[in-house]
């Protein structure tokens, strides 16, 4: 060989930082090797290398074939290389962990390199987890394809994970990948929800409501990122189940995720993940599945892996969803830092690509890795040789060639596709052979990862100066929001703590009992008022009396005993009562209205019971202005005697003597007159509650003056209008409960008041229907005075004419309306008493248990505070628009602050020259390197 010829071979090149961020350069198109003798100088793939040459500790790699540059010059004699068959281009070239890393690059500028892509990648995979694309792009691994394109297992060799494969298992939802080479040798994967959109359905979905303002319907766009915790594992078996569960979990979005982790939610413990995949609410999601998987031999690499596009849903009634899988990829591919993996099946024709119109559509071809998948099932293998030429589909990134079996384990997969690809035409053909570089995944990890790298480092001074920017923006408008006090948290707590005791303070005041009272007493005397009246007039005809000028009346009342004196009287229709309010006529029945019988009759004093049987009606302050009076003539006409002597032959027995009273009697009577209670005892309990509420607010105004126009006065309030409300109904519960009981009939356990009140009630009754009785015959007199003198000629009066009568065919009935209004009057007093306590036990006494400090303390999450100090601030906020204006800006800012001291931390370590080196530092610092000085015997 001629001793002046060298054979050099330009650097291992990426395109300029500018190119890669920018437009991304179309790569030169491989080729199979030219039949002329090439030049002295080879210009070599942009692809990984498929074999390696090495002097010592340094190895290059150099492209089994020459490419599309390779040119001859006239006169030159043809250059003879020997081929050696290698067994495996893999094993020499392509380092498998970051020990063969370290192995293979033993220059300390190659082991740098190495260091400084993952640094690069982690970044970039930081910065999106984040979800700060809507400040600056960021480069971005978007993988997209057809359904039943192979996405699925090219996913899982890239990931070196075992993930779903199954129909439509993960094509319903986004996935993130990010991958990242862990110095520690345990393996770790962190499954995440990153939710961008809310579910928001308004009925069935139409194909028409896919549109381009509406490209995922009914999702809808939120402001602000929610990043949910799922699960971590850290064992490869159980990511299949963990990533299913995980997808079910953001598809059903109204319901707790937490329902969802296998092994620990309550729906996943008991429903079949097979049932669960097929009722979720949404049958698509936009919002993202997100794996950060840390282990001691992954590639640095982060990417996205959409649903595959396709043409014909499986119902009908999902037509809409073909679109929106469509506008989900257009919408990742759009993307101008994406750098798509575009996977299209070897066993398919790649004319009917959906995503390569998708692709195309984007002008997005430059930026376009295409990956022939199912290689073991290569269809038309001189179709698949013109795409790889770049005479058809040209992409900007070149093609790469993957075979994974779907049945094969992962390890199995990767052997499987070592062996399929480098042992021969027997597997593979011979016609491919030019592109080995180009083949498998992992020569595809190791392409894509260095891609990913360059792209962010060309970017990174532009990412960080928008961040920046933003972040000063985010700054600027938090200033200008009203501000919290110096200490919010001091400013809550005593703020509550002057409200507690204002409104115990308030319950406690005499004012306050005062005016309970006297709404307590008025509600008695209503009670009391509404005692039922009773008609005392029968239907029977007058009786005949004759009159003798001998009986010992007064002139005005003496009548003629002749037939012509006789005089029949019409029958009063007045109700009982005390004594008349009218003088009467002489010689006439008198028959004008009389007081009512709630001003208490008073006897004679031969008639007048014990002191004390009847409840003396005290004093009723402001009774004119009493919000009972309405209530006060419920009782009129409650009884009747004619009405009781029927009652008592409903209920009599045959062979029953026709002096016994049946017991049955009673109870009809008591509950129709306790009946009337419930209205006035729901006025009672409404009066009380806003007496109740009124010292609450008070005190919440007093206590909070200064802090009206803020959220804790605002939120307070209507915590503390449910606290009130969940009060009353509660209260009103118990107070039904002592009216229903009342309502059950007589049940005496005061017997001495019992019987008080019955006695005098049935001397009332009889004097009344005595004097009744004398007016029907014919009797009239003056019944005005009310001295002491005047009634007891009332008495002598009725005591020597009331014989004459013969005895009362209504005494019975007399009785019983005693007893019924003797009962009503120790069940009133009784239930009054009941009605105070309990309010006063349920309403006012918990106040000093600290029932309300607890309530409102537990709805404002003070509780909760000591965890999270942005509570309080949101509680200080001057109202809710600004609460949560607030709360986004700060976690954009949080956010913000974490890129770019992500970035920071890359700058430091020297990763974003990770080019610079590669290209001119260290061991490749020349453009060229003379390949026959380091190969010595081998040129």
């Amino acid at each position: 060989m001629n001793p002046h010829f060298m054979v050099k071979r330009e650097r291992n090149a990426s395109p300029p930082a500018s190119e890669v961020s920018e437009t991304m350069k179309t790569v030169p198109v491989l080729a199979p090797p030219s039949s002329a003798a090439p030049r002295s100088r080879f210009l070599r793939s942009d692809g990984p290398p498929a074999s390696s040459v090495g002097n010592g500790g340094i190895q290059f790699r150099r492209s089994e074939a020459p490419t599309q540059e390779t040119r001859q010059s006239e006169g030159e004699d043809p250059l003879i290389l020997e081929m050696r068959v290698r067994e495996s281009v893999r094993s020499s070239s392509v380092p498998s962990s970051h020990d063969d890393v370290q192995a293979s690059f033993t220059h300390r500028s190659f082991t740098d390199i190495g260091m400084k892509l993952k640094a690069c990648n982690d970044t970039v995979g930081e910065l999106q987890q984040l979800g700060i694309q809507h400040v600056a792009e960021l480069p971005e691994l978007v993988m997209v394809g057809d359904q039943s394109s192979g996405k699925s297992s090219l996913m899982s060799g890239l990931a070196e994970l075992n993930l779903p494969r199954s129909g439509g298992v993960c094509t319903r939802c986004p996935i993130h990948i990010r991958l990242s080479r862990n110095r520690e040798p345990v393996w770790q994967c962190t499954v995440s929800l990153q939710l961008d959109y809310d579910y928001c359905p308004t009925g069935p979905i139409k194909k028409s409501d896919v549109t381009k303002a509406n490209p995922f319907p009914p999702w809808v766009k939120k402001s602000h990122r929610e990043t949910r915790s799922f699960k971590t594992i850290f064992d490869k078996a159980e990511i299949e189940e963990v990533l299913r569960w995980a997808q079910v979990a953001i598809l059903n979005h109204s319901r707790s995720s937490e329902l969802f982790v296998p092994g620990e939610g309550a729906y996943a413990k008991e429903t079949r993940l097979e049932d669960a995949a097929t009722e979720t609410e949404a049958q698509f999601s936009p919002n993202i599945v997100a794996l950060e998987v840390k282990g001691p031999s992954l590639p640095d690499l982060s990417f996205y892996d959409l649903p595959g596009v396709f043409l014909a849903p499986s119902k009908e009634e999902d037509e809409y969803i073909v679109q929106v899988v469509k506008n989900l990829t257009s919408h990742y591919v759009r993307r101008e830092r994406a750098i798509i993996m575009w996977a299209l099946p070897m066993n398919h024709d790649p004319e009917n690509s959906i995503s390569l119109g998708i692709i195309r559509d984007a002008r997005a071809q430059n930026r376009t890795i295409g990956i022939m998948t199912k290689a073991d099932l290569i269809q038309d293998p001189p179709a698949w040789l013109a795409i790889l030429r770049g005479e058809k589909h040209r992409v900007g990134q070149g093609y790469f060639i993957t075979s994974r079996p779907q049945d094969e384990h992962l390890e199995s997969a990767t052997q499987w596709e070592e062996h399929f690809f480098h042992t021969g035409p027997s597997n593979w053909p011979n016609e491919f052979q030019h592109f080995q570089d180009r083949c498998g995944v992992e020569m595809l990890t190791q392409f894509i990862s260095r891609r990913l790298s360059d792209a962010f480092t060309d970017s990174l001074p532009s990412i960080k100066l928008k961040i920046n920017e933003r972040l000063r923006e985010v700054k600027q408008r938090l200033s200008e929001l009203p501000e919290l006090p110096h200490n919010v948290e001091h400013e809550v707590k005593s703020s509550l703590l002057r409200f507690y005791s204002d409104v115990k303070d308030g319950i406690e005041d005499n004012a306050f009992l005062s005016e309970w009272n006297t709404l307590n007493k008025q509600f008695q005397a209503c009670l009391l008022k509404m005692k039922p009246t009773c008609l005392v007039k029968d239907d029977d005809p007058p009786p005949i009396i004759e009159l003798n000028l001998s009986d010992d009346d007064t002139s005005s009342n003496t009548m003629g005993d002749t037939p012509s004196n006789r005089k029949r009287v019409r029958p009063s229709d007045s109700t009982i009562r005390g004594t008349p309010s009218k003088r009467a006529r002489a010689g006439a029945v008198d028959l004008s209205p009389v007081k009512p019988e709630n001003d208490w009759p008073r006897a004679s004093s031969s008639m007048r019971a014990t002191p004390g049987a009847t409840p003396a009606p005290t004093s009723v302050p402001n009774e004119d202005q009493s919000p009972f009076r309405q209530f006060y003539n419920l009782g009129r006409q409650g009884l009747s005697i004619t009405t009781i002597r029927q009652e008592i032959q409903r209920c009599q027995t045959p062979g029953m003597p026709p002096d016994v009273i049946p017991q049955k009697v009673y109870d009809p009577l008591i509950q129709k007159a306790i009946k009337n209670w419930h209205p006035a005892l729901e006025l009672y309990r409404q009066h009380t509650i806003v007496m109740y509420e009124d010292v609450i607010f008070r005190a919440l105004e007093t206590s909070m003056h200064s802090f009206i126009r803020r959220n804790i006065y605002a939120t307070s309030r209507e915590h503390l209008r449910a606290f009130i409300n969940e009060t009353a109904q509660r209260q009103a519960g118990k107070l039904l409960d002592l009216y229903c009981a009342e309502m059950e009939g007589m049940f005496v356990t005061d017997e001495e008041n019992y019987n008080r009140y019955k006695e005098q009630e049935e001397m009332v009754l009889r004097r009344a229907r005595n004097m009744n009785r004398l007016r029907v015959a014919g009797f009239a007199w003056d019944m005005s005075g009310n001295s002491e003198e005047d009634k007891a000629k009332q008495n002598d009066f009725m005591r020597k004419h009331l014989p004459r009568l013969g005895d009362d065919p209504y005494a019975a009935e007399i009785k019983v309306a005693a007893i019924v209004r003797g009962y009503y009057i120790a069940a009133a007093m009784h239930f009054m008493r009941s009605v105070a306590i309990s309010m006063n036990a349920n309403l006012l006494k918990p106040i000093a248990r600290r029932s309300l400090d607890l309530f409102l303390d537990d709805k404002l999450q003070i509780s909760e505070a000591g965890r999270d100090d942005s509570i309080y601030a949101r509680l200080m906020e001057e109202d809710d628009t600004i609460a949560v204006q607030r709360g986004q800006l700060r976690r954009e800012m949080n956010k913000l602050t974490q890129a770019i001291d992500s970035i920071n931390q890359l700058e430091i370590s020297g990763g974003g020259a990770t080019r610079r080196a590669f290209y001119s530092g260290g061991a490749l610092a020349s453009d060229t390197v003379d390949v026959d000085s380091v190969m010595g015997d081998e040129a």
